[in-house]
């Protein structure tokens, strides 16, 4: 009796007892020497691992610059240094740059990064050496001695990671673009540009690169959302289109069939009239387009808003150095150099981004070159070919990097 009495005293206290906690969310460190679980923490709304958690599994060395938001971080894993800009989404490995879901913060006295960094940026940067798992939350590195082998150098290019372009043709559907007065029959701008994203798509394929189109037919494509098409498996996004010289005022008249030639340009403040003529005539595309982009802002405002955080900028500078050193070898209007100007479709592709004027639909000669098959072969061989040798030279600084400069 004594002891049922005792169960009945306990047992109303045993069945209100609250359910146990769920299990904290983890990622499974697995290497050579063996396997780790390491939690994550949902503090900030987003998934980040405490880097020093990863410094015994992953042989990972944290250097960090102060404590304070404007300070800095440096993270070496597998020969490669990752720099970090605490309250700033980004990761910069060498020349190339990873944009992360969240920012890297300290807390703690430690240094907190997103989970994207070690799911994505480490992989894309380290392929060869570590590999994410998302199925199962495992980050896997493998033996140093080269349990996967190092791919071997394309024949064609000498390229030996996979890349991918997206390759955008400017203007389409209710928007034709420029006219072209010396474009023959309905030709228009947009016409043109489809045709040669075409040709450089093939030309990239045959070479090994992965290529995307913007759009592959007539149809109208948003300035902003045509750079979002370059995300996780994009490395370049080349926008084609066909420049123009309007009749009568200023800078048209006469010179208007007289201006020939190629420019290619990359996302920056304008510097002069002519760039500035420019950008305002491509991104009047904005007035074809049903929904409203940044709000009240200016289309210049919405593009160089965060300017000053374009870890793109020198990449983009140096793509279209190539792409207009190739281009002008092959165009019988003429080299009229690298340009910049705010470009509202370079905006938004979070990569290396260049904007080509193949030419002035206003000048005989351009027209005429630009409407053929031959020319339109001529520019996207030129473009497929200054792809190539800019990442070319981009595996070879990340080569160097890796090796920490040897």
């Amino acid at each position: 009796m004594i002891a049922l009495a005792w169960w009945l005293l306990i047992a109303p206290t045993a069945a209100a007892a609250p359910p146990p906690p769920p299990p904290r969310p983890a990622v499974l460190i697995a290497t050579p020497r063996g396997e780790t679980s390491v939690p994550l923490t949902m503090e900030r709304g987003s998934a980040a691992v405490a880097v020093s958690l990863l410094a015994q599994p992953l042989a990972l060395t944290t250097a960090l610059d102060g404590l304070g938001g404007g300070g800095g971080a440096t993270v070496g894993l597998g020969g490669m240094t990752f720099v970090f800009q605490l309250g700033l989404p980004f990761a910069r490995a060498g020349a190339a740059v990873c944009v992360l879901v969240s920012e890297p913060y300290v807390a703690r006295d430690s240094l907190f990064l997103p989970l994207r960094w070690l799911a994505e940026c480490v992989p894309r940067a380290l392929g060869s050496r570590y590999r994410w798992d998302a199925a199962a939350a495992r980050f896997e590195e493998f033996r140093a001695a080269g349990a996967v082998a190092a791919p071997a150098a394309n024949p064609l290019t000498g390229l030996r990671l996979h890349h991918g372009v997206v390759i955008d043709p400017g203007h389409g559907g209710a928007d034709p673009g420029n006219p072209g007065r010396y474009l023959p029959g309905s030709l228009t701008e947009k016409d043109v540009t489809l045709a040669i994203a075409r040709l450089l798509r093939a030309e990239l394929l045959r070479r090994g690169i992965g290529a995307t189109l913007t759009r592959s037919r007539d149809t109208l494509i948003a300035l902003a959302d045509r750079g979002a098409f370059c995300k996780t498996d994009c490395d370049l996004f080349v926008s084609i289109h066909v420049n123009s010289i309007p009749e009568g005022g200023r800078g048209g008249g006469g010179r208007s069939e007289r201006v020939s030639g190629v420019e290619t340009y990359f996302l920056s403040e304008a510097k002069t009239e002519d760039q500035e003529r420019v950008a305002k005539m491509e991104n009047q595309a904005l007035r074809f387009e049903t929904l409203p982009v940044g709000g009240a802002r200016g289309p210049v405002d919405f593009i160089l808003k965060d300017l000053q955080l374009n870890e793109y900028l020198r990449e983009s500078a140096r793509l279209a150095e190539l792409v207009q050193t190739r281009v002008s070898q092959v165009h019988p209007g003429g080299d009229r150099g690298v340009q910049q100007a705010g470009f509202m479709v370079l905006a938004t592709a979070q990569r290396p981004a260049v904007l080509v004027e193949t030419g002035f639909a206003t000048n005989r000669t351009d027209g005429a070159f630009l409407a053929s098959s031959l020319g339109q072969h001529e520019v996207a061989v030129a473009i497929a070919e200054a792809v190539v040798a800019y990442l070319l030279e981009f595996e070879r600084r990340r080569a160097v990097v890796g090796t920490g400069g040897k």
